[in-house]
């Protein structure tokens, strides 16, 4: 099999998800299945598995680094991508060639199809089918550790056919309340679904109302917790264009100084997390690995500066929580209060909140169309920040609408932000290049 004809093979499953298959139909029982016709690869991989609303992305690279720089071969399975299909799977941060993955599509393809004439569950949806593929790739690459990032929730989530070592949940906020819930309760139930008797989860600082649900979904279950607030502590010294710099406390594992690239005291947060992790898989501190792997950190599409003139943000925030925190590293870390706003959102995205988030802060704003059969249409998307008075202009085409944002940038001396979603990327694509990615590849993405 071709890799063009691979990606175009895997795209097409897309099309299954299209029909918005109710959550509770994405059952474990198929994926299980799946599985088992692959020779149950999930079995023999130690995992850590992360889930949760925000960080959760930032924290499993950032974990997939740490375990690398101690020296263990590591695969990251993370979603959903920006220009490429393989930034979803990598060992050792380097992507899954095109030849391995056409090598592993054609592989799998059979059983895919063999699960839709025979399986009383259907075929394998899209996203697990990419968990398959990945789990397959870590196995035949003998990896030490993988770190998955949990797709949707938890409980019901392809990934939680894993067996972990240790799980993580990140913070938790409203996402997906279509799918998980209304209530950040329910919302942090699901998540909670990934957890295991006897693993330790560690779990990153929570409100109140998931911590609580999450504690005694662990109690019910047996899973010692060890929080981030409590084991943990960071004192922030340098916020700036490089990044951060701070001080860590780690109990019974060390101390030291770092400076992370990546912008935002959550990724302070984030980090924290993640050594935490290590020291359960019990690695030494060892303060000058940890500050020759953090300066190489690199992570596209989180407070992503793409231009410095004019001043050029790409993040991928998409809900009210992420766009707050987004706005708060905007302002301590680049002294940003005011931009020109390129925004683009999927459906079932909480514009009303996020455009409340985002209040005053546009100095104007277009809205556009993500690259995505599920985009918001721009004249529903644009109504909830009408309403607040901030100029708004409608440019289905997210092609035409960044020259437009530059235009209106570099008239008004204004930042440019673009936010939210992770399909406004194929628009910035020469920029945001990191890896040596092939035209078709982003074409067909």
């Amino acid at each position: 099999m071709e890799y063009r004809e691979a990606l175009e093979y895997l795209y097409g499953l897309i099309n299954y998800e299209k029909a918005r298959v109710p959550y509770t139909d994405l059952k474990l029982e198929r994926m299980r299945e799946f599985m088992e016709r692959l020779g149950n690869p999930e079995k023999t991989i130690p995992t850590v598995l992360v889930a949760g609303t925000k960080g959760k992305g930032s924290t499993s690279y950032m974990l997939h680094r740490l375990f690398g720089a101690f020296g263990l071969r590591c695969g990251l399975f993370s979603k959903p991508h920006l220009l490429t299909f393989r930034e979803r799977i990598r060992i050792d941060d380097r992507l899954i060639s095109p030849k391995e993955l056409a090598r592993l599509v054609d592989r799998v393809r059979p059983v895919v199809e063999a699960m839709e004439r025979e399986s009383p569950w259907g075929q394998p949806t899209y996203f697990e089918v990419a968990v398959g593929l990945a789990l397959l790739y870590f196995l035949e690459k003998q990896v030490d550790v993988a770190v998955v990032e949990v797709g949707l929730g938890g409980r019901l989530d392809a990934t939680n056919v894993t067996e972990p070592r240790v799980t993580v949940i990140t913070p938790v906020s409203f996402d997906h309340m279509e799918v998980l819930g209304n209530t950040l309760e329910q919302i942090a139930w699901e998540k909670a679904g990934i957890l295991r008797s006897n693993v330790p989860l560690v779990l990153a600082p929570q409100r109140e109302e998931a911590r609580k649900v999450v504690l005694q979904e662990a109690k019910r279950k047996g899973a010692p917790v060890l929080e981030v607030a409590e084991e943990c502590h960071a004192d922030i010294t340098f916020r700036g264009l490089r990044g951060s710099r701070f001080r860590f406390h780690v109990r019974g594992w060390g101390e030291g100084e770092i400076v992370l690239p990546l912008l935002g005291d959550h990724q302070v947060e984030n980090f924290l997390t993640a050594l935490l992790v290590v020291k359960l898989f019990g690695l030494p501190c060892e303060v000058s690995r940890l500050r020759e792997v953090t300066g190489t950190f690199r992570w596209p599409g989180r407070v992503d500066v793409l231009s410095l003139s004019p001043l050029c943000v790409f993040d991928v925030a998409h809900n009210r929580a992420s766009f707050e925190v987004l706005l708060a590293t905007l302002r301590d870390y680049l002294d940003v209060k005011k931009a020109v706003c390129l925004l683009g959102f999927l459906e079932g995205k909480d514009c009303a909140g996020i455009a409340e988030a985002l209040r005053t802060f546009p100095e104007y704003c277009i809205v556009t169309e993500p690259l995505h059969p599920r985009a918001l249409p721009v004249e529903v998307a644009s109504s909830f920040f009408l309403s607040s008075g901030i100029p708004v202009e409608l440019i289905p085409d997210p092609y035409r609408a960044r020259e437009r944002a530059e235009s209106v940038a570099r008239t008004l001396g204004l930042p440019l932000l673009v936010a939210g979603s992770f399909y406004l990327a194929r628009a910035f694509k020469e920029i945001l290049r990191f890896e040596e990615v092939l035209e078709e590849e982003v074409e067909l993405c």
